[in-house]
């Protein structure tokens, strides 16, 4: 049995216990809690020595990280493997709504903000515009690789400058490795777009 209420969907008689909130939003903030999160769920399941391998972090703060994802529920304990704990990453996805404006946390989102420290733009996006833009941003992304929105549009909805669009655009389709984003500086300067809209082209990637 299951029923919804005004804040609880698919609640039964005994809901899941969801403890620990702030490690959810902490997962927008700590680059390293993200992409130990993001390696579990990449993997399908891992174990606490394979993650220290390849985490950047100390071995006790990835047992740490562990412990502290483990309680909030975002992974599971689903057994040994060669007496070691085997971990599996749980979905979610943490709605936030603000006069009537919502941004979601996900899984989707938390893997691109895991690589914050690779490509510098992520955080200038996040404190110059916060995270509703960022994810906003995102979105228009995903939107751009399959062909609906052009560069100059997602710049042109989000308020982001010419060139922080350009970038954010190379390092979510580098993180995504959707490949070349065809979005150099040098094809879409103003000057191109207005000789373009001046000879009635106005074809944009």
């Amino acid at each position: 049995m299951s029923y919804d209420t005004d804040h609880v969907q698919n609640a039964g008689g005994t809901p899941e216990r969801i403890t620990g909130i702030h490690t959810f939003t902490d997962l927008v903030n700590n680059v390293a809690l993200a992409a130990l999160y993001t390696n579990i769920r990449s993997k399908g399941t891992a174990t606490g020595p394979e993650l220290v391998d390849e985490a950047a972090v100390s071995k006790k703060t990835v047992y740490d990280y562990l412990s502290t994802l483990a309680s909030a529920g975002l992974i599971t304990d689903i057994g040994e493997e060669n007496g070691a704990t085997t971990y599996a990453a749980e979905d979610f996805e943490l709605t936030l709504t603000v006069r009537d404006v919502a941004v979601s946390i996900t899984p989707s989102l938390v893997a691109v903000l895991s690589h914050r420290d690779e490509y510098p733009v992520i955080d200038r996006v996040l404190e110059e515009h916060g995270l509703l833009t960022f994810a906003l941003a995102h979105d228009l992304v995903m939107d751009h690789h399959e062909g609906e929105v052009t560069i100059r549009q997602i710049g042109d909805l989000t308020g982001l400058s010419s060139g922080m669009t350009y970038d954010l655009v190379d390092a979510i389709y580098a993180i995504r490795d959707f490949g070349e984003s065809a979005s150099s500086p040098e094809t879409y300067t103003p000057s191109t777009v207005d000789s373009k809209q001046h000879n009635g082209d106005e074809t944009e990637e």
